[in-house]
């Protein structure tokens, strides 16, 4: 025993007696449970994933009156006035930056192609990065552009302003679509999973940010053929969506971890109704059984006490008997896989309608709003012959008509409704102040900055408030009227 125990060493020190500065050891000391490269597919499905709080926000659902709280009003009343944009720069903006840097760096482009063209990949995480600077700087206005993803280089970015954020946004979109190639899109991607029509999809969605961009700068630059005029005709010539069947979702699935937010909101709570100007205003000249606007019907479902179709108080006294009111409708909140919207037909139609009335394109003004009336009903299951009907009831007359409307099309898409509210102004539907509100003196017209921003970036921090105004939700961005 003793010689084959001898023996065993003499070979396992003959074995290590080989240079070692010629032996190879391969993948010996790589983990890989912790690769050295990020995958792409996995950074772009966590960045995607992580946008859907975006979509399904409760709180400018009840800055513009769309809904109200049941039993505890805390954001019908504007009980939270500071709020953190962390997350949307660490869990989507950073993803999405590390997805163009490894499909742009010569070292590691190799190995990304394997989630599809580099080119495409850049593409999408561009068009997207665009997507949440702008949701960024419509919700807290000044905000960190230009220096925020250059982590190594500015550890305390500025703020730009907003028209710097916009004028970089334009670029950067045009600069993603003219890089689309034939190749394959991206895997990873949940919103337009892997399919023929993918990269369609994304400039469809490109071109469909840029109009609702350049609309956005009405107020600053509303000649037509200006600055504004021109980004929105190059948007609507390129393509934006022509119908509901291309309207641009969020999907979700059944799993629990995927599923859509609202149906898991109503599992544990159930608290939000639809508010009371949003219902009467639908009620019209009609009933509280058969109200005026037929979507109602659609949007909401009549009271269980009473079977009528009752809003929620906008106070801050609350509705404690939650069964005297109406709840957002069962498709929603008892549906899982209900998508979000990032934006719809009848939203493009109204954008149309205002720009024509404004000399930016032609066209008739009160076609593309009549088109936005049939487009909203046709997205939520109103029949053809009901619309028809609602539509002569409600003609174009002017800028006031557009606003009414697309306020009412745009129900459920919280940011997008508040953000045009705001836009519009001395035009927009006319709300009044909650009852007890406590975070702001007047509708929301921003949120204020989160603390850690206060704390973490004070010197950049007071240098955009010198410029936009007091931190406050009163202050108006820089785009609103």
């Amino acid at each position: 025993m003793k010689k084959i125990i001898t023996s065993i060493m003499a070979l396992t020190a003959a074995l290590f007696s080989v240079s070692c500065d010629n032996a190879d050891f391969g993948d010996t000391n790589l983990n890989p449970n912790n690769p050295n490269v990020a995958n792409t597919a996995s950074l772009l499905t966590g960045a995607e994933r992580s946008m859907s709080s975006l979509l399904s926000a409760t709180e400018p659902l009840c800055y513009v009156q769309y809904i109200s709280n049941g039993q505890y009003p805390k954001e019908t009343v504007y009980d939270v006035v500071n709020f953190e944009y962390t997350t949307a720069y660490v869990s989507i903006l950073n993803n999405l930056q590390t997805v163009i840097n490894l499909n742009k760096d010569a070292s590691t482009a190799a190995s990304a192609l394997g989630n599809g063209s580099n080119n495409n990949q850049i593409a999408v995480a561009m068009i997207l990065r665009a997507y949440v600077f702008q949701h960024i700087t419509d919700r807290w206005g000044m905000a960190p552009y230009s220096q925020a993803l250059e982590v190594g280089s500015s550890q305390f970015p500025k703020f730009d302003t907003q028209e710097a954020i916009y004028d970089g946004l334009f670029k950067d979109i045009d600069y993603a679509v003219a890089l689309i190639d034939a190749g394959a899109g991206p895997k990873g991607d949940v919103i337009f999973t892997v399919k023929t029509t993918q990269m369609s999809e994304w400039k469809r969605f490109a071109n469909t940010l840029k109009m609702t961009m350049a609309l956005r700068l009405s107020n600053r630059f509303p000649a037509a053929g200006g600055y504004a005029a021109t980004k929105f005709a190059e948007a609507m010539d390129a393509g934006t969506i022509t119908s509901n069947l291309q309207n641009l979702t969020f999907p979700y699935i059944t799993d629990e971890a995927y599923d859509n937010p609202w149906e898991d909101r109503f599992e544990t709570r159930t608290d939000y109704l639809i508010s009371e100007p949003f219902v009467n205003m639908l009620i019209g000249s009609g009933t509280n059984t058969a109200p005026q606007d037929p979507r109602l019907e659609k949007f909401a479902e009549k009271a269980a006490n009473g079977g009528i179709y009752q809003g929620g108080l906008t106070s801050s006294v609350g509705n404690l008997n939650i069964v005297n009111y109406s709840f957002i409708t069962n498709t929603i909140i008892k549906n899982k896989t209900a998508p979000a919207f990032f934006y719809t037909y009848a939203q493009v139609n109204f954008a149309k309608a205002e720009a024509a009335s404004l000399g930016w394109i032609s066209g008739s003004a009160a076609t593309f709003y009549t088109e936005g009336i049939k487009a909203s009903m046709a997205q939520w299951g109103v029949s053809a012959v009901a619309a028809d009907a609602y539509v002569l009831q409600f003609p174009y007359a002017d800028i006031k008509s557009i606003a009414y409307q697309k306020h009412i099309a745009l129900y459920m898409q919280g940011y997008e409704g508040w953000n045009e509210w705001r836009r519009f102004g001395s035009n927009a539907v006319a709300l009044t102040l909650p009852a007890g509100a406590i975070g702001s003196t007047t509708i929301p017209q921003r949120q204020a900055y989160g603390a850690n921003v206060k704390t973490l970036n004070s010197v950049n921090y007071d240098a955009a408030i010198a410029v936009q105004g007091a931190d406050r939700m009163e202050t108006k961005v820089w785009w609103a009227n």
